[in-house]
């Protein structure tokens, strides 16, 4: 019997493995999507963008209705709106008390909390596609008296790195801060108000031009980037996406799970 238990291997039946992190990002993003306020949220979030887009292209007569404005203006809420869902994604796991089911299918929290990044980057995507489609459209359907103009792909490909990056910074927010209230309040006010001191409280105005988030991040769907808006770029999303995501990961580790 010892010898032939030796000579036989156990296969671990392939639904009994980790699951890939295909699949952990796929479940992430329905944690997102599959909840009525997840859904009703997306859902606003997208007619927002649509609307803004519209008013865009009536504004003046439309005379300011090139595509690249009605891009960088669709851009604009889904850049403010979306991480909240971020933001909730994390927060929901310890709110709704999922975590020990969570943790103990994938005990790897690192593995879990890098998924719902990657969730929340195809979200960021699919709203890029939604900014662009709807400008497009819109463009088509109400043309500026002089044409809409085109669209730089410089200027799409930081479109698509500011939702992006907004989206990771929510979900930095809530794995920092992890309760969902205080976490999309603090994720709305603080750069906000930063923003607003910076602007106007002369010593600060230098480093808003390094940290706020409007100034630096805001014109990346507006036009191309030099290496030193770059540089503004980065050392903003140092303070704002960095810090509170390394605060982020190593909380989500060590919270006790109940």
């Amino acid at each position: 019997m010892s010898a032939l238990a030796a000579s036989t291997t156990y296969q671990i039946p392939t639904d009994e493995r980790r699951p890939g992190f295909a699949r952990l990002t796929r479940l992430e993003l329905r944690k997102m999507l599959d909840t009525r306020s997840g859904l009703w949220f997306s859902a606003a979030v997208a007619a927002v963008t649509l609307i803004t887009v519209i008013i865009t292209a009536l504004v003046k007569g439309g005379h300011d209705a090139t595509l690249a404005r009605l891009f960088n203006n669709s851009v604009e809420p889904a850049a403010i709106l979306l991480p909240v869902l971020g933001v909730m994604l994390v927060c929901a796991e310890w709110s709704q008390r999922t975590t020990l089911t969570t943790f103990t299918l994938v005990p790897d929290r690192a593995r879990i909390l890098r998924a719902k990044l990657a969730a929340s980057i195809v979200l960021a995507g699919a709203a890029f596609a939604i900014c662009l489609a709807s400008s497009v459209a819109v463009g088509e359907l109400l043309p500026a008296p002089g044409g809409a103009g085109g669209l730089s792909i410089v200027v799409l490909a930081q479109g698509l790195v500011f939702l992006t990056a907004t989206m990771a910074i929510g979900v930095a927010f809530g794995a920092a801060i992890m309760l969902s209230a205080p976490a999309i309040v603090i994720y709305l006010a603080l750069p906000t108000a930063w923003d607003a001191l910076s602007s106007t409280i002369h010593p600060l105005k230098t480093l808003s031009h390094w940290l706020a988030i409007g100034p630096t991040l805001g014109p990346l769907a507006t036009r191309s980037f030099s290496a030193t808006d770059w540089a503004h770029a980065g050392t903003t999303l140092a303070l704002w996406l960095a810090v509170p995501l390394i605060i982020g990961m190593w909380r989500f580790a060590r919270r006790d799970v109940n």
